[in-house]
């Protein structure tokens, strides 16, 4: 006699142990979905970059702007917890429920929460700072411009390469952030680390292995049918003019 409590016996839901790649690309798949579905957490998202690039360029301490990035990670986590809740309520109910609007109020109030603790701590943050404060003299002081290195240039280009693919395949439809798409995004990784490493070293070796290694990564993705050879070339491209477009200001410390 078989357990119907066990998901090993169950005919209309096999069981199949997730890995931990598995796992992470699940949680990939559903924020994407959050993103693509949820107009204000794109909005959410673009005024975060937004304020971290202004603390960036205000000379925010490091303390100061770790509170800041808790503040967008608890908004931006309230706001994913509120999809997951309003897109779990309209499976079980195909009707108007007073309960059901009561739940979805007082999870999107979790959300005004969040929202109200990061706007605090962004007008505290920003009011104290000096060279914030200097905009506001008169003649106006204006912040020097600072300096980053190499790996924080590549990490930066990173976050704006997930920006740009997200943007793509939401624009073309696409309803899968890891896998198939009009752009590789596996590849446009490869090939923006691989043009980072050629600009920066300026080594003829070194560029020539970063190089066969982005192109390994492309052939992979052909290989898997993942992709096509021109979304892998769309995201080789993507990749290259990234890394040029990073490197072509003075930043570099």
């Amino acid at each position: 006699m078989t357990d119907e409590r066990d998901p090993q016996n169950r005919p209309d839901r096999p069981w199949k142990r997730r890995s931990t790649l598995d796992s992470f690309h699940h949680a990939f798949e559903g924020l994407y979905y959050a993103f693509r579905t949820e107009p204000s957490l794109r909005i959410q998202s673009i005024m975060a970059a937004l304020v971290l690039l202004a603390a960036w360029g205000f000379g925010v301490a490091h303390l100061e702007l770790l509170h800041l990035v808790l503040a967008m990670v608890l908004v931006l986590t309230a706001e994913v917890l509120n999809t997951a809740m309003e897109g779990f309520i309209d499976l079980e109910l195909d009707h108007y429920s007073e309960q059901a609007k009561v739940v979805k109020d007082v999870a999107a109030a979790s959300v005004l929460i969040c929202a109200i603790y990061a706007l605090l701590a962004g007008v505290l943050i920003f009011a104290t700072n000096e060279n914030f404060a200097g905009l506001f003299r008169f003649p106006p002081e204006f912040p020097e411009r600072p300096h980053m290195g190499p790996l924080q240039i590549v990490l930066i280009g990173m976050l704006l390469l997930a920006v740009i693919i997200v943007w793509i395949k939401r624009a073309t439809g696409w309803r899968s952030f890891l896998t198939g798409g009009v752009i590789s995004g596996h590849t446009a990784l490869g090939f923006l680390v691989a043009g980072s490493i050629a600009l920066v070293t300026r080594s003829p070796a070194v560029s020539a292995l970063a190089l066969a290694l982005a192109l390994l990564l492309a052939q992979s993705r052909l290989q898997a049918g993942i992709h096509r050879l021109s979304e892998v070339a769309v995201g080789a491209l993507v990749g290259i003019l990234l890394a040029l477009l990073l490197f072509a200001w003075p930043i570099v410390s």
